[in-house]
């Protein structure tokens, strides 16, 4: 279902913008439409079919802001790409499962490469103020400031690991995407982590396999985890199916099926 909803999406932008006390920072909407998702009959959930971008400390972020039917006290969900990514690219892939529980920020790497994309590198201290940017701009516009929602994929997946594991970031669920994991359950369990979602497409072979033994044995040591099949697809968020993604972000932020 898509409705055109320019005035209302204008009105609601500029009575949020207006509300927040944090340091100036800009949305501009690049849509007029808002898309809903059905499953099983049910339609869930109202969110602008592109994203918004939020500015805060000179930098562009790409968001979307919760779906009408989130939680009064919506969370932050950061999406972290993969090496040689970009933002724009993934960030609407997992709008519909993220809007449902709040604010889907949607920051660039830190390294840039020739081909305009970006990588993220191996230095946590460069990676941390990136996050806490994100989530400092999900908080701006209403997210609560409790632990939300990190979502990987590829080499996202380990920057979210290495920013819980040295305590540079909180959140309450994890969703690693595409990458060969062998989390410590301790260390997540320590740091608040209360759910961990893993997935892969069946042709992405090595972390399809791995990740699937990862859920059962983490759910083994205590920490509730899942393993999402991502359909007939290589190493890649574009799935068969959007709802699977959607589901793997409801259920890591909280929700229950």
């Amino acid at each position: 279902m898509v409705v055109l909803v320019a005035a209302l999406l204008a009105s609601a932008l500029s009575t949020g913008a207006a509300a927040t006390h944090c340091p100036p920072q800009v949305r501009t909407a690049h849509a007029l439409e808002v898309q809903g998702t059905t499953r099983g009959g049910e339609t869930r959930g109202l969110y602008p079919a592109q994203a918004l971008t939020l500015r805060a400390e000179g930098e562009a972020l790409l968001a979307f802001p919760p779906s009408r039917t989130a939680a009064r006290a919506p969370l932050s969900v950061v999406f972290l790409h993969g090496a040689r990514g970009r933002a724009a690219n993934g960030c609407p892939a997992f709008r519909s499962g993220a809007s449902e529980l709040g604010w889907l920020v949607c920051p660039e790497a830190i390294e840039a490469q020739p081909d305009g994309s970006w990588s993220w590198g191996a230095d946590v201290f460069q990676q941390r103020p990136v996050v806490a940017r994100a989530l400092a701009a999900a908080h701006a516009e209403g997210a609560s400031k409790e632990p939300g929602v990190a979502l990987g994929f590829s080499q996202g997946s380990y920057v979210a690991l290495d920013l819980v594991k040295a305590s540079f970031a909180s959140f309450r669920g994890l969703v690693l995407l595409g990458a060969e994991l062998h989390p410590n359950v301790k260390t997540l369990r320590d740091a608040g982590v209360k759910r961990v979602a893993l997935g892969a497409g069946r042709y992405d072979t090595i972390p399809y396999a791995s990740l699937q033994e990862e859920a059962v044995r983490m759910e083994n040591e205590g920490l509730e985890a899942r393993f999402y099949d991502l359909g007939k697809v290589g190493h890649t968020y574009v799935v068969d199916d959007p709802a699977v993604l959607r589901d793997a972000i409801a259920w890591a932020g909280g929700k229950d099926d």
